[in-house]
């Protein structure tokens, strides 16, 4: 029984030395990532190791304050896409209208990008471009997995980008592209939208 309450211990203190490490390069990738990803304007970045990568995501945290507003400046549209739970008072919101509710209120979306382009630069021949473009979704790892499926393996994060940007504009042209400034304005006072970083590891297990 001495033997095991020794192995135990020794067990549990290489433990919270490990978690301690582990916290330690946690927080300098962090910092790292954030740095990086507030200078190139990114919202999603990866480094890698030769087993496996470090994920770090802006995640957005929505909320809708105002529904009536809602109904008031999108009608009908809003009954197809937001449902209320009554007994938590809380919304669920389609995902595609979401997100560009969330784009709308962030002014995250570009309509001035081209993806023709962004993969012209990458050098993605014409016959390519056309059936890449169709598939993309403004999903950093769907866009980035579909683009190494073509041979492209460099740094793609501000390409990748650009085309969420673009996708993002996309959305919200769809919902919201006959409205006018002031309903834009009454969107963005109905809901809130906070910014939370997510990190994580990726790899075999």
């Amino acid at each position: 029984m001495k033997s095991l309450v020794d192995e135990a211990i020794d067990i549990d203190r290489r433990m919270k030395s490990d978690k301690k490490r582990l916290d330690e390069i946690k927080a300098q990738l962090t910092a790292t990532a954030f740095d990086e990803m507030e200078n190139k304007n990114l919202k999603y970045i990866q480094y890698y190791g030769k087993n496996g990568t470090f994920n770090v995501v802006y995640k957005e945290k929505f909320e809708i304050d105002r529904f009536s507003i809602l109904k008031d400046v999108l009608g009908d549209l809003v009954d197809g896409k937001v449902s209320k739970k009554e007994s938590e008072v809380k919304y669920e919101v389609e995902s595609k209208f979401k997100a560009a509710l969330i784009a709308l209120y962030k002014g995250d979306f570009d309509k001035n990008i081209s993806i023709d382009s962004v993969l012209q630069e990458l050098g993605v021949d014409a016959s390519t471009l056309k059936a890449v473009k169709k598939k993309l979704k403004g999903d950093y790892i769907k866009d980035k997995e579909l683009l190494e499926s073509i041979g492209l393996t460099d740094d793609l994060e501000e390409e990748l980008d650009a085309i969420r940007m673009y996708k993002n504009y996309e959305l919200v042209n769809r919902f919201f592209g006959d409205l006018s400034v002031d309903q834009i304005e009454q969107i963005r006072k109905a809901i809130f939208v906070e910014d939370n970083i997510s990190v994580g590891f990726d790899y075999e297990k």
